[in-house]
């Protein structure tokens, strides 16, 4: 029997044409970010390829501006995408945007969860969002950088969000990013990209789960795979809570608990011709765990 929770995901995936409050809700204890008029940012470290994080984002997004927040959605995607995810929500022809967007390398190679069918689904829901909002906007924050200096994507993603604030002053940055991104202290021996964003202006939350799949590109192999991030207590409810203690690791403000197990959700534009050796590496790993059975 599907729970209260799938069938509502499910909705959510099918009737993209419905109007938006008819696909999200509010997330129980966001109004602790709601009611606090200093943040600029809020960031959500995710475990890239499920289907759970990018609709829990979705009704992050949607509780902000039914509290009249004016909102601008970060997104961890290549900024050369910027004029194709703009069409995503503002193009006349959905499924031409559409059809550009998935043609273009990030998501014809996208094998990491961040080039997903549910990322595709956000997106199309924010332009139904934006319909009713129309100072709703998208950026794509994954930005060039040049080196190979460990921490050098992150400083590029930071300075990116930071830079953000100036051109959108009066809009609250909701980040959808993996969950290491998020930190608000280095590990590996360099900063992410958190830590670039003033810490008075920036709530971290880490989202967890119940255990399930994901699509991820781990270990340098890339398909549905078992875990996440899971919460330190199974039986803890959907919603958001501020204790830094309460993340499994790493250092934030808090975790945004799923309450769910992960589903893995694959790339939106397919697998590509020929495989990807992250690709065939992982199917030759569960062509012998199958063989092991």
């Amino acid at each position: 029997m599907k729970t209260t929770f799938q069938l509502f995901l499910l909705a959510g995936i099918a009737m993209h044409t419905v109007t938006a409050f008819a696909i999200c809700s509010p997330v129980p204890g966001a109004d602790q970010i709601w009611s606090n008029p200093s943040l600029h940012w809020v960031l959500i470290g995710e475990m890239h390829g499920s289907n759970e994080t990018p609709f829990a984002f979705e009704n992050l997004v949607c509780d902000a501006l039914a509290r009249g927040k004016q909102v601008t959605v970060a997104l961890e995607r290549p900024s050369s995408e910027q004029s194709s995810l703009d069409d995503i929500l503002t193009a006349q022809n959905l499924s031409s945007a559409k059809e550009h967007l998935l043609k273009l390398p990030g998501w014809q190679k996208g094998m990491d969860g961040r080039a997903s069918e549910a990322m595709l689904r956000l997106l199309i829901s924010l332009r139904t969002l934006r319909k009713e909002y129309p100072a709703l906007r998208v950026f794509a924050f994954e930005a060039p950088y040049a080196g190979t200096a460990a921490g050098a994507r992150d400083e590029a993603m930071g300075r990116a969000l930071l830079a953000l604030k100036a051109r959108q002053p009066n809009h609250l940055i909701l980040v959808l990013t993996g969950n290491v991104h998020a930190m608000q202290r280095a590990m590996f021996g360099y900063d992410f990209a958190a830590m670039y964003l003033p810490q008075k202006e920036v709530v971290t939350l880490e989202a967890t789960d119940r255990g399930g799949e994901s699509w991820s590109n781990s270990g340098g192999a890339c398909g549905a795979s078992e875990g996440g991030v899971p919460d330190k207590s199974f039986s803890r409810p959907y919603g958001i809570y501020f204790d830094p203690s309460l993340a499994p690791f790493g250092t934030v403000n808090g975790v945004l608990a799923l309450g769910r197990p992960l589903t893995a959700s694959p790339p939106a534009a397919g697998e590509p011709t020929p495989l990807p050796a992250c690709r065939e590496k992982f199917l030759l790993q569960q062509h012998a765990l199958n063989k092991a059975k």
